[in-house]
Parts: structure tokens; C-alpha cells; sequence
């Protein structure tokens, strides 16, 4: 009780008071639900003191004793809706500050009435104090919001549409032809301060609905107080002229269903309406500017719906009277009936709504209505009705137009023969059953493409999500089946086309919207359909392919096949954006050589894919070289896709190799996968590979073990343990021998290395080669490049002869001549060396790499590690002075010290101050050629 007591004191002190531009009287009823009927409150009931009230139920509430019956508080049960459905709030106003003044110097308050009287008096004020809580509540709480644009010296106008929700404004435009497509689009305060422009460019979604549609994401909070105090305003910059309007709120807009262009050659304006089909009730809202004139009062207008539709011409007049004129729009509105022809026109967009003042019949302003401006997107993913079928999607997309036709886009993938295709309710009842025919004539080769032409009823119908598109095929009459979803268009949905996701399993298949924008950024948004999708959570990819040239085997892609992960999904929708892909992948995306991969692991598990066919990548995008040169020579690209154009990169690029669907760079090496035992490596561009050459073996009983290729006397650790090496950068279990891998010379016959089942060491040591008797160390050859030891050459007889008589050097026979030569490149990687462009460097010394044309960068210091090579930047600090020299030998710039320096530094910043113009004249002009080669 006590809880509403303190909120009846807050109504009593005016807190909850509001203002209405026009009210109905609504009666007080006081017929209540008795509470015991159901315990649990209904979604499309009140509750209310621990009573229960029916929609559009009104009551003043009771506190019971003392406070009894609040007779200066109206309460009214108010419709609201929340995910397609009606569900009940309760809103209370005060009206006790709305109550006329006595005229007597002491009034009496009566028994059940709010307003105090005078004496006497017997009229009850109470009676004359109307209340609309349904309408200050979408006036005060809602998110949709309308706008009238007209410019000083433009002959045409605009109407815009607002919807704000979740940080984010979508807009949509309805213009004159005359005016063109806009250029920019600015919002703007009540000071006519920029809040944000945006550059208009015509996409392939507006180019089919000649509608203007966007968002302006992440509003910022400031921003967003600025559109609900109604502070905000919008221009448009048009070939003949710049148009602008406020951005307010008014009546109708939550239930709008048909809108219209107000235009005439005095003014302009748009239509808010609103239809109940079932009994033809007809709500509009006008909103206009300029055939009347600001401070006139009770001006006679004249309202007029006409249609004309096989010879005949029908027309619904009413007449109204405006009470005032002020600085802002001026709003009339009326409720009429239409019978079943009027609400056909209606939906055809064959109804002219005709506004003109009484006494100026002159200043006219006609609209052609059509279903609502705002851009919509209804999409439906077909599936099986009964039995899930593999072999059996399909996916469909529809649109209104500026004209009032829906356009539809149907795909369908199944091995039956469709003979039908229809869109209907759903209902069993043959009265309420309304289908809409017709679809099936456009249908060919797995798509149907057209435009349907609805009455009022199927468009309010298709706005609340009760329609269902079904095909039929020779074997089922409901062999597919979807419900029609509605959504605003976004950013993703500016392609105009839809992807059809789908899987081995028909029974979870989905509808993806992808697209670009000027900056590069992927936009997309997926709705799958199935059972037990609330609890899932896929992994969704994003996966390009090369180009497939099978009739030229040389001309196969160095870059396979490579995928990006975009998010972790949750439930049935996925919506986000991806940053900084690639060029080629880009290049790919453009050429439809891409696809989304959808994944889901566990209880439900699924894969679902769909090819992305219809997107376009903006040109700023796309890399400069053609995508065949890119995919056989990618040295033109950085790690973000950004042009390099540096031939001795590209040349270097060029020495990849590509294995079994792989990538790997110069000197890499690994095990090979078409033949065992063999290891592999890349050597300047050509896939080198040769069987592994296995160390000898102390034991009589050597044995191999599944899976290896070498033989070894005991088996080797089976518990995961054991050592990366360096040098080959492959796995060796703990106790393995092994002849390391060392390219381009293969396996080093000179060395074996252990892995240490202690300490998980590799030990390497040289094979000790036996003295050189026969022979001078000058004299003495390998076999092989491969051998180990050398050798003396085989000697003729007659030269044994000779050399008898010269004296044979005696050697230590513990001492290995051949060590005292030399150590070979062969033998630096053998100790955990590196080779790092073409030099050897033993293991632990750095170096400053050389790079062509630069020559030695000072800049970088690399070192060689167990035979890894790791090369690092040298960080700067940052300096305050403004003026800088970079002396010749040195990485850090440093301020400058005398005058002489300064001169230098100025003259070095003057050159590069004039460079970076340069660039970027060349870059405009580069931009302005790819413009007019792409409008041409």
C-alpha cells in the first residue's frame, strides 16, 4: 500500500502532467477483471493495485481508506508494441492542473469530482477535460521520427523517416525526381551547426527502390539528446539546391503503413497513415508548409483521395478546419472509412491524396500514396514443411519500390519440378485465406524475379510478419515453406542481394546479407531457421578461393585458399562488420570467388555455406595489378593488401613455393605428404624432395616403429616428450637420432644430433673421419657434396712412382686433419647455424641486413639463434625539438645543434612538405580517372 501512496503523491504534485495537441474524450470505466479469474497477468492485460484491466481500459485508481478514490488521476490500460506482439501498460495523468479556475472567491470541492466549482454551479468541468494517454505516449516515449525538407529557390521538396534504436539513426528519403540524387547529406543543430555529413553515392539497393537509405551509427549521447528534444535538423544538397527541415516527432509514425510526398508549386508536406483493413478505418496525419501563412486562424481545407482503375474514378472527400498557423509544420487530421476499392488502390499505389485551402482552391498539394517510405526488407528462408530433405532450399528477398510495387527475388533449389509458387496467411479458414498468385510466370531457372502489385489488407498483412511464401512442387503441395520477416535496411543490406546458407541437412538453413562500403569495411547480417539454433553458437568464417585454371598447370595460384574468422555467433542472428581485409581477398569477393562458413560443433552440430555472388567491391578496394598477376606473383602486396610496386620484392616473391595446398617461403623446409619418408623443401621457386637418410644403428636387433622411417635400438619416448629442433624445425621424440635437415644441401651425412631423454637436449656432434695418409690436405677431394670425410683421389701407377721420391708427411692419427680447414656453410647450419640471404652466420652473432637497393639498414639488427633468424627494429625516442637531422651513419634522427644544421633540416623538410603534395595531386588525379572510367 504504501508504495502507492508515494506514487499518487507524485501525480498529485504534477510530475506525470504532459501536454496534447488534441484529445478524444475517453470515458472513465470502472468494470474491473476480478483478480481470482487468472492468478498469472496476461501479456494483453493491466495489472494495477492488485487489479487486473482490459486494453483501453480507463479507471481512477483507489488507495482505499483514507486516501479512497483518486479522482484528479486518469488511468488507462495503453496498447503497446513489443516483439509483434500487444501487450498492456498501465499510464496515469494528472489533470488536476488542466481544471478550469472559479470565477467565485471561494469554490467547493464536491463529492467524485477533481475540479472545484463555484456555489451553484451546475456544470461538472471534470467532463470538459480530455485525456489521450496512447498519444502522449507515442509523442513523449517513441523512437520514430519524420521530417519535411524544402530549400529557398527549389521547386521540389522531400519527406524523410527516422527510426532511432540502439545508438543508431536510420533514415530514409522520399524526393522529387526533378531534384536528383542528393550528393551529401548533413545533420544539424538548432544553430545550424554540422553534426555529421555523409557523401551519397546511389547503391545497388537504391537503385532498384529509388529510395535514399542509411543509418548513422554509434549517435553519440550528446547527439542523442539533441533528436529527442526535437533540436535536430537535415539537409540535403541536391543539383538544384540545398532542402532542409526539422527532425520531430508526430502522431501516427509507430503505425504508419502508407506515406506520401506533399508537393505543389506553394508548398509542401507528407502523409502519415494509418489502416485497420478489417474495417476500413483510415487514419492520416498531414504534415505542410507554404500554402498558408504563419498566424491565420480556423482556415477551411479541403481534403480529397481519388483513384481511377479500369475507367472508373472514385473519390472520398472531407472537410476540416485548422485552428492556427505556427513557425513550424502545420498538421491536420482526419478519420475516414474506404471501402474495398479505395483500400485496392491503396496498396497499388493508384490513390491521390489532394490538400487545398477552401477559400484558395489554387494552392493545391498532391501525393501519390504508396506503402511506407521507410526502407524495409522482407526476407524468408525456405525449408522443408514435413520431412527435412538435403536436397531442398531456397531463400527469398522483397522490396517495396518508389512506385508501391513489391519486389520480389525467389530461389529455389530442389531436384522436384515447381509448379507453383504463392503467398499466403497461413489461415485454414477459406473467409480469412488470402493468397497472393502470380509469382510462378516469372520463374525460370531456379529464380523468380518480379513485382507484385497488394491491396491495403496483404500490406498490413506482410508489415506484421502473418504471410507465408510457399512452393509447391509436382510431389508436395507445401514442399517449402517460410514466414516473410521484416527489418530495416542496413549498411549490409545495400547490395541488394541476399545469400542462401545452407548445409548436408536442410533442417537449419539461413538468409545472409553482406556488403562494402567506400571505406573498405564488410558489413554483414545472417538469420538462420531451425530447431534448437537459441543455444547454439557458430563459428563464423569468411573463406576465398583462387582462381581455378586447370588447363594450364604452370599458371596454379601461389595463394590457396585462405579464411578469416569474423565472430562467434550466438542464437539464430549474427551482425557485425570486418576491418583491413586483404586486397586479394577483396579481388576475390568482387569476382564472387568467396563465401561465408558457418560452423557449429556439439549437441547440434552444423556447416552451412553460402557464395557470396553479388557483391561489389568499391575501386579504392580493389588492388592496382590484376588478380591473376596477383595470385601467380603476390609481391605486390603487403600483409594489409597496401601496393608496394618494389620489383626486387616482387622478384623475391617469386621464389615461393606451393605444396599440396600450401604456401611456403625460400629455404623453408617439411615433411612430405605425397610420398613418406621424404623430406621436402623450397629452393628459389622449385619443391625439392629426397628420402631421409637415416644414421646408423650400435645394436644387432635395430627395430622401426609404426609410423617411423628410421631404425633405432630402443624404442623412443611414447609419452609426448621430447625436442624442436632448430635446424629443421621438426619434432623428434625423446631418444631419437636423426641426420639434421639442412637446405639446399639435404641431409647432413657429417652430423647426428640425440635428443636427450634427461634433459630434452639436442646434442649434436661431427662424425670423426679417419687421417689423410695417402695424400696432402690440399689434395684430398670429397666423393659428393654430401660426403662427409674426405677422401685421396685415386693415384696411376706412374705418378706413385714420382712420388716416391718426394717425402710423405706423417700424421698425428688422433688428430682429424680435415677440422683444421676452413668450416663450410654446410657446417655452420650443421651447429645451429642460419643462412639469411645467401650468407651464413654461426649460431649467436647479429649482424645489420642489406637489403637492395638500400643497402645496410642501420635501423635493423638481426641474430641467428639455433638456427632460427630473428630480425628486430630499433625504437627511436621521441623528440620535442622541431627541427630534425638524421646524420648518415646513424638510425635515430637528433634535434639540430648550430644554424648550419638548421638550414638542413629546413631545407629536408621543405622537399618533403613539396613530395607529400605530389603524392597526393597524383593520388586526386588517380582517383578522379577511376572515377570517370567507372561512370563511363
Amino acid at each position: 500500500m504504501q508504495p502507492i501512496i508515494v506514487l499518487v503523491l507524485y501525480f498529485l504534485t504534477g510530475a506525470v502532467s504532459g501536454f496534447s495537441r488534441r484529445r478524444k474524450e475517453l470515458p472513465i470505466s470502472f468494470i474491473r477483471i476480478p483478480s481470482e479469474q487468472d492468478g498469472k497477468p496476461k501479456a494483453s492485460e493491466c495489472r494495477f493495485g492488485g487489479e487486473s484491466y482490459e486494453l483501453e481500459q480507463t479507471w481512477h485508481p483507489d488507495l482505499g481508506p483514507p486516501f479512497g478514490i483518486m479522482y484528479c488521476v486518469h488511468c488507462e490500460c495503453v496498447p503497446i508494441h513489443k516483439k509483434r506482439r500487444i501487450v498492456g501498460r498501465v499510464r496515469c495523468k494528472n489533470i488536476k492542473t488542466e481544471c478550469p479556475k472559479p470565477t467565485c472567491p471561494d469554490p467547493v470541492l464536491l463529492p467524485g469530482r477533481c475540479c472545484k466549482v463555484c456555489p451553484g454551479q451546475d456544470d461538472n468541468p471534470d467532463l470538459t477535460i480530455t485525456v489521450d494517454l496512447e498519444r502522449e505516449e507515442q509523442e513523449k516515449n517513441g523512437r520514430h521520427y519524420a521530417a519535411v525538407l524544402t530549400g529557398p529557390g527549389v521547386p521540389r521538396a522531400a519527406t524523410g523517416r527516422f527510426y532511432f534504436r540502439k545508438k543508431t539513426l536510420q533514415y530514409s528519403f522520399l524526393f522529387g525526381e526533378e531534384l536528383g540524387w542528393p550528393t551529401s547529406l548533413t545533420f544539424l543543430d538548432n544553430t545550424n551547426n554540422i553534426l555529421e555529413e555523409f557523401a551519397l553515392t546511389k547503391t545497388a539497393l537504391q537503385n532498384r527502390t529509388e529510395k535514399l537509405c542509411g543509418a548513422w551509427a554509434r549517435l553519440p549521447r550528446r547527439y542523442r539528446r539533441t533528436l529527442r528534444s526535437e533540436d535536430m535538423a537535415v539537409s540535403l544538397s541536391t543539383d538544384l539546391g540545398t532542402i532542409s527541415g526539422k527532425v520531430m516527432k508526430y502522431y501516427g509514425l509507430s503505425s504508419e503503413l502508407f506515406s506520401g510526398l506533399l508537393e505543389g508549386p506553394s508548398g509542401a508536406g507528407t502523409a502519415i497513415v494509418s489502416v485497420s483493413p478489417g474495417t476500413g478505418s483510415i487514419h492520416v496525419n498531414i504534415l505542410f508548409k507554404g500554402i498558408v501563412k504563419e498566424g491565420e486562424q480556423n482556415i477551411h481545407f479541403i481534403i480529397k483521395f481519388q483513384m481511377s482503375h479500369d475507367g472508373e474514378t472514385r473519390s472520398v472527400e472531407e472537410a476540416v478546419v485548422l485552428e492556427s498557423v505556427g513557425p513550424d509544420l502545420s498538421t491536420i487530421e482526419i478519420r475516414t472509412v474506404f471501402d474495398s476499392p479505395e483500400l485496392g488502390a491503396l496498396g497499388r499505389g493508384e490513390l491521390t491524396l489532394w490538400l487545398a485551402p477552401t477559400l484558395n482552391p489554387s494552392r493545391i498539394l498532391t501525393a501519390k500514396l504508396v506503402p511506407r517510405l521507410s526502407c524495409d526488407i522482407f526476407d524468408c528462408v525456405l525449408q522443408p514443411a514435413e520431412t527435412p530433405s538435403g536436397d531442398a532450399n531456397g531463400i527469398a528477398f522483397l522490396y517495396f519500390t518508389r512506385a508501391g510495387g513489391l519486389q520480389y527475388n525467389i530461389k529455389v533449389e530442389t531436384m522436384d519440378k515447381v509448379v507453383d509458387l504463392n503467398i499466403d496467411n497461413g489461415k485454414k479458414s477459406k473467409r480469412l485465406l488470402t493468397v497472393i498468385d502470380g509469382l510462378m510466370s516469372t520463374y525460370a531457372n531456379g529464380w523468380a524475379n518480379g513485382t507484385a502489385m497488394l491491396n491495403a489488407g496483404q500490406v498490413d498483412e506482410l508489415f506484421k510478419e502473418n504471410l507465408y511464401l510457399n512452393v509447391a512442387t509436382e510431389n508436395d503441395a507445401q514442399a517449402l515453406r517460410g514466414r516473410l520477416v521484416t527489418h530495416l535496411a542496413g549498411p549490409s543490406e545495400s547490395s541488394g542481394e541476399a545469400v542462401m546458407m545452407k548445409g548436408e541437412d536442410s533442417s537449419i538453413s539461413g538468409v545472409a546479407w553482406a556488403s562494402l562500403d567506400d571505406t573498405c569495411r564488410l558489413h554483414y547480417n545472417i538469420r538462420l531457421e531451425g530447431s534448437e539454433l537459441d543455444t547454439s553458437s557458430p563459428s563464423l568464417e569468411l573463406e576465398d578461393y583462387p582462381i581455378q585454371n586447370l588447363d594450364n598447370l604452370k599458371a596454379l595460384p601461389l595463394f590457396p585458399s585462405t579464411k578469416r574468422h569474423l565472430q562467434d555467433c550466438r542464437g539464430k542472428k549474427c551482425s557485425g562488420h570486418a576491418d583491413n581485409i586483404h586486397k586479394l581477398m577483396m579481388a576475390r569477393l568482387d569476382s564472387g570467388d568467396a563465401a561465408f562458413l558457418m560452423t557449429n560443433a556439439g549437441q547440434n552440430e552444423f556447416v552451412l555455406k553460402g557464395q557470396m555472388l553479388g557483391i561489389s567491391s568499391p575501386q579504392a578496394c580493389l588492388p592496382r595489378y590484376a588478380r591473376n598477376d596477383l595470385e601467380i606473383m603476390p609481391g605486390y602486396l603487403r600483409d594489409l593488401g597496401e601496393e608496394i610496386g618494389d620489383e626486387d620484392l616482387a622478384e623475391n616473391m617469386r621464389q615461393k613455393c606451393a605444396y599440396e595446398g600450401s604456401f611456403y617461403e625460400d629455404g623453408n623446409r617439411w615433411e612430405a605428404t605425397h610420398d613418406k619418408c621424404k623430406m621436402c623443401s623450397c629452393q628459389r621457386g622449385k619443391v625439392d624432395c629426397e628420402p631421409i637418410v637415416c644414421p646408423p644403428t650400435n645394436c644387432s636387433n635395430p627395430i622401426i616403429e609404426e609410423g617411423e622411417c628410421c631404425a633405432t635400438c630402443n624404442s623412443p619416448s611414447v609419452d609426448g616428450r621430447g625436442c624442436n629442433f632448430g635446424g629443421d624445425s621438426l619434432f623428434h621424440p625423446a631418444g631419437s637420432k636423426w641426420h639434421p635437415y639442412i637446405p639446399p644441401f639435404g641431409f647432413s651425412r657429417c652430423a647426428v644430433c640425440t635428443c636427450k631423454e634427461s634433459s630434452l637436449a639436442v646434442d649434436c656432434y661431427r662424425e670423426e673421419c679417419p687421417p689423410l695418409t695417402a695424400c696432402l690436405h690440399s689434395e684430398a677431394i670429397r666423393p659428393n657434396p654430401l660426403a662427409c670425410c674426405k677422401v685421396c683421389p685415386k693415384r696411376e701407377e706412374k705418378s706413385n712412382s714420382v712420388s716416391k721420391a718426394h717425402p710423405v708427411l706423417t700424421a698425428d692419427p688422433h688428430k682429424l686433419n680435415d677440422m683444421a680447414m676452413a668450416r663450410t656453410g654446410l657446417d655452420i647450419l650443421a651447429s645451429g647455424g642460419c643462412s639469411w640471404k645467401g650468407v651464413y652466420h654461426e649460431n649467436g652473432v647479429t649482424w645489420h641486413p642489406t637489403v637492395m637497393p638500400w643497402g645496410e639498414m642501420k635501423c635493423v639488427t638481426c641474430g641467428c639463434k639455433d638456427g632460427q633468424t630473428q630480425c628486430k627494429k630499433k625504437h627511436c625516442p621521441k623528440l620535442t625539438c622541431s627541427l630534425k637531422i638524421r646524420d648518415q651513419d646513424q638510425c635515430c634522427p637528433r634535434c639540430a645543434a648550430n644554424r648550419e644544421e638548421e638550414e638542413r633540416a629546413q631545407r629536408t623538410l621543405l622537399i618533403s612538405n613539396r613530395e607529400q603534395r605530389k603524392l597526393k595531386r597524383l593520388k586526386r588525379l588517380r582517383n578522379i580517372r577511376n572515377q570517370e572510367r567507372t561512370s563511363g
